[in-house]
């Protein structure tokens, strides 16, 4: 999902990387207000299906050695820790 593209004016606007990305930081503060620290756990199950799906072995798809691959990784987290970091910051 997160590797489709379309061509818009000569240019490749990676929309299921955004499509795929974006609802991270509603997700995340949504889970914030259901469950004390939703978002820390939003943020772990992130990650640990990122590990384990690179831990199986076979070939791997969402982290490839490639931009998208480490757009997708690398923005998910940082936009997790972001809304952590923001959460529990208004909590004090």
């Amino acid at each position: 999902m997160h590797r489709h593209d379309t061509g818009v004016l000569g240019v490749d606007v990676p929309w299921g990387l955004l499509l795929a990305v974006a609802p991270l930081v509603p997700v995340g503060l949504l889970a914030d207000r259901t469950v004390s620290l939703g978002s820390a756990a939003v943020m772990i199950g992130w990650g640990l299906v990122l590990v384990l799906q690179g831990a199986t072995g076979r070939g791997q798809y969402l982290i490839a050695g490639d931009r998208v691959g480490w757009t997708f990784t690398l923005l998910g987290l940082a936009l997790l820790v972001a809304v952590v970091l923001q959460n529990s910051r208004l909590r004090r």
